[in-house]
Parts: C-alpha cells; sequence; structure tokens
C-alpha cells in the first residue's frame, strides 16, 4: 500500500471503487431482470387477452335476452387444439417467469465467470 497524501494508506480508495463496481454491477443484473420479467409478462398477458377474445360468446345481447343457443363448436373461436396449444403456452410464460422470479432457474445455470 502506498502513503496517501496525509500519510494514511490508499487501500479505502480501493475499496471503494470495488464497492462501486460491486453496486453497478448489481444494478446492471437488477435492470436486465426486470426487462426480462417484464417481457415474458407481457406476452402473456397479450396470450391472456388471445384467450380471454376466443372464449366470449358470439351471440348478440338480443340473441342471449332470446335464448338461442350457442352453436357446439363455437368456443373457441380457433378451435380447441389451437386454445388448448395457447392454454400451454401461457402456462410456460408463467412457470418460467415464477422460476426467474423465485431464483430457482438460476439454480439450473453453469457458475457465473467475472468479466475484468
Amino acid at each position: 500500500m502506498k502513503p496517501g497524501r496525509n500519510g494514511t494508506a490508499e487501500a479505502g480508495n480501493d475499496l471503494g471503487l470495488e464497492t462501486r463496481r460491486e453496486v453497478d454491477r448489481f444494478n446492471a443484473r437488477m435492470r436486465h431482470f426486470q426487462a426480462v420479467a417484464a417481457s415474458v409478462m407481457e406476452e402473456a398477458n397479450a396470450l391472456w387477452s388471445e384467450l380471454w377474445d376466443d372464449l366470449q360468446d358470439p351471440r348478440t345481447v338480443e340473441e342471449i335476452l332470446d335464448g338461442v343457443p350457442v352453436s357446439e363448436g363455437a368456443f373457441p373461436a380457433g378451435g380447441w387444439p389451437e386454445f388448448k396449444e395457447k392454454l400451454r403456452l401461457l402456462g410456460h410464460y408463467l412457470d418460467y417467469t415464477l422460476r426467474l422470479c423465485d431464483g430457482s432457474l438460476l439454480k439450473d445455470l453453469p457458475e457465473e465467470k467475472e468479466v475484468k
């Protein structure tokens, strides 16, 4: 350690710089985490909206009030196989986001190497 201007060691400076780097690295990770989670949840929300639209009653208000029955193939609009695939994909988005948020997704990744 070199002596500083007032005779004290400059180790505090190095420690402060290293701490700042760690804080910056942590903040960058958090911004990335937030962006990934927001992106996946945005996709999940859009898919949920599609599913909801597929399940809406195709009859008019008058038909509903008159008691007109819904045709058997009316729900969902794109057909059951497509609806089931969308539902499976929604489950995948939710599962991924849950594992991302609870940290279990990171347990399966290889050890991160520090880049200097």
